[in-house]
């Protein structure tokens, strides 16, 4: 078929017009996450810049809110699609603020030079308004549990259970980590409990510390009476601004086994006074932490650095390159890490005089967070790749990290030492395609060549052709299998992430099976109450997965009605309780139960779960 040298013109006259409009296909939006803010709560605003030409555009400048909000820290994400053979670059800066100053305030345009043109954002107004009265506001724990008693209509026994938050200091600096720990406190036997209310840490960094699943329990004597004390959660709050902060409380709900009530007429109660033996009614209690009071100093003033970024604890840098002696494009890798005691995630990206030949790549920033003790540690690997573009003796001058020492309450400056790189000439060449370019754009000469061949090359016959063969068209489909494939796992990955029931549903037996090899090991280690325990947690997990309710919380008449609701036989019923049942008497009675009982009562529990399951499934 001819087409017409017309057609073909304005074909290749589209074409070139559009590359030339796509050249600067940019795109700036600035938007808030929400516009009515709570006073002294946190927001964020992001700044996206979205178009082909998105990833070699400078980086706009965060939104300068003057007063009103202060800024707490920035993250940024990049997002590459091809559409239609184009490639379209989302880039999102996104900076966090906290609002201190009631009233209606317009945000500024955010504004970008690039190429000769400038990009600008649509203003807009937000509006800082009071904040809501909080959710608690009791001044101790004991009194919080003593009026949800009453209003519940539940027993009072606030001076039987109770929760405590603990700080190990209440007068620290902005950026300095006070270490909270949250204990409960119980003279009865809890045999479940969860977490029902987080606090609202806002104006703080938080770092959960990892707890075990099985608390240690200590005694502890309080008055008279001893108490069983158990550690709960336990979180490092770096304050991100100055000021008296009061913290929100912790809110649990537990299954408490109240004590029998003695008569009279029954002269044998004493008896059992003991716990392990005092099987009374069981109930549900919340109990809630007492408010903290925080007291934040400003950092001094005097003698701040300028290129102070926020940084407070006590750190160290280092800078190492791959090799000293390299030619001429040869890609170099520069690491530099910064370790030390405090809050290493917002250590800032070290600004490093490269020498004005070198082509610098994005970092790629590797975390390592450690919690021990009353400390958070660890260490923040920024890792460069540089190309040297000409050859001779080059430097990089030292890095440097300012930052506040909490031990001196001064100012110290960690540096690293001087790194120099020898060059010589490599055997290629490059060229760069345009200014402004890039990294992508550079191309070697010596590989954009073919030579012409003069003479064909001999033809032969071949044998069996590959095409017309099964294995051809197998080849062929298989595609078209694997994307089908693909769709399903992802409408799979997509139910996980969004339906809770389900995932919990499909996690059910693989969580079960995993706290049974951890009774297991129990069980060799000849350790009956902590296999019991493990076991316990096994059977309650599973129910709770399967029929996605909280398993914290759950009691036996409870779960022989839900089962039962669902037309599981009373056969599988009875014998799934009959093994929590035992569970909960092995626990507290601290029988000495042989290897040989326990791997009975193992298989027992293994079985339990695998009949619910199928039968839950059928």
């Amino acid at each position: 078929m001819i087409f017409p040298l017309k057609n073909i013109l304005s074909v290749l006259i589209s074409l070139c017009l559009a590359s030339i409009l796509g050249a600067q296909d940019i795109h700036l939006n600035v938007y808030a996450d929400k516009t009515n803010i709570p006073l002294n709560q946190q927001f964020q605003l992001t700044v996206e810049l979205s178009g082909s030409d998105a990833n070699s555009a400078p980086q706009p400048d965060a939104p300068n809110l003057g007063g009103f909000a202060s800024f707490v820290g920035s993250s940024s994400s990049t997002n590459m699609q091809y559409v239609n053979g184009k490639m379209s670059v989302t880039k999102q800066y996104i900076h966090h603020y906290i609002a201190v100053e009631k009233g209606e305030f317009a945000v500024p345009a955010v504004k970008v030079f690039y190429k000769g043109q400038d990009y600008s954002s649509e203003p807009f107004i937000l509006k800082i308004v009071n904040a809501g009265q909080p959710a608690t506001g009791q001044q101790n724990s004991r009194r919080t549990n003593r009026n949800a008693n009453t209003q519940t209509g539940e027993s009072d026994i606030s001076d039987l259970l109770y929760l405590k938050a603990e700080p190990n200091k209440r007068t620290i600096y902005q950026n300095e980590p006070v270490i909270i720990s949250y204990k409960i406190y119980t003279a009865l036997n809890v045999s479940n409990y969860g977490i029902a209310q987080l606090p609202n840490f806002v104006g703080f960094w938080s770092e959960d510390f990892e707890l075990p699943n099985r608390p240690r329990i200590t005694n502890e004597v309080i008055n008279g009476r001893e108490f069983r004390v158990a550690e709960v959660k336990k979180v490092a709050l770096f304050p991100q601004g100055p000021g008296d902060k009061q913290l929100e409380p912790l809110a649990l709900e537990c299954e408490v086994q109240l004590p029998r009530r003695k008569t009279r007429r029954d002269p044998f109660d004493s008896i059992f006074d003991d716990p392990f033996f005092n099987f009374g009614r069981r109930t549900k209690q919340r109990i809630v932490s007492n408010e903290l009071d925080l007291n934040v100093l400003p950092l001094p003033a005097q003698n701040k650095p300028v290129n102070f970024s926020g940084a407070v604890g006590k750190y160290s840098i280092s800078a190492t390159v791959d090799k000293q002696n390299t030619k001429t494009n040869e890609a170099v890798s520069l690491k530099v890490r910064v370790s030390g005691t405090g809050n290493i995630k917002i250590i800032p990206q070290p600004k490093i005089n490269f020498p004005s030949d070198f082509e610098v790549y994005d970092p790629k920033i590797i975390e390592s967070i450690k919690r021990n003790g009353q400390q958070i540690f660890g260490s923040k690997t920024f890792e460069y790749v540089v190309i040297p573009r000409f050859p001779g003796n080059q430097t990089i001058k030292p890095i440097t990290l300012a930052y506040f020492d909490l031990a001196s309450k001064t100012y110290k400056t960690a540096a690293t030492s001087e790194i120099n790189l020898t060059v010589e000439k490599g055997d290629d060449q490059f060229v760069n395609l345009a200014v402004g370019n890039s990294k992508e754009d550079v191309q070697f000469i010596g590989q954009d060549i073919r030579y012409i061949h003069l003479s064909l090359a001999e033809f032969k016959e071949i044998g069996d052709v590959f095409y017309k063969s099964w294995f051809f068209y197998a080849l062929l489909f298989l595609p078209l299998v694997a994307l089908m494939g693909a769709f399903a796992y992802q409408g799979h990955v997509e139910k996980m992430s969004t339906n809770v029931a389900y995932a919990r549903n499909r996690k059910a037996n693989q969580m079960a099976l995993k706290k049974l090899k951890t009774a297991s090991q129990q069980m060799k280690n000849s350790d009956s109450i902590q296999f019991y325990a493990e076991v316990s947690n096994a059977l309650m997990g599973f129910i709770g997965d399967k029929l996605n309710v909280s398993a914290a919380g759950l009691i036996t008449d409870e779960v022989d009605d839900m089962l039962k609701e669902r037309g599981i036989s009373n056969q599988t019923v009875a014998e799934y309780l009959a093994c929590l049942q035992t569970c909960d008497f092995q626990r507290f009675a601290a029988s000495d139960s042989e290897n040989g009982s326990m791997q009975v009562f193992f298989e027992k529990a293994k079985n339990a779960i695998i009949l619910l399951d199928k039968e839950i499934k059928s």
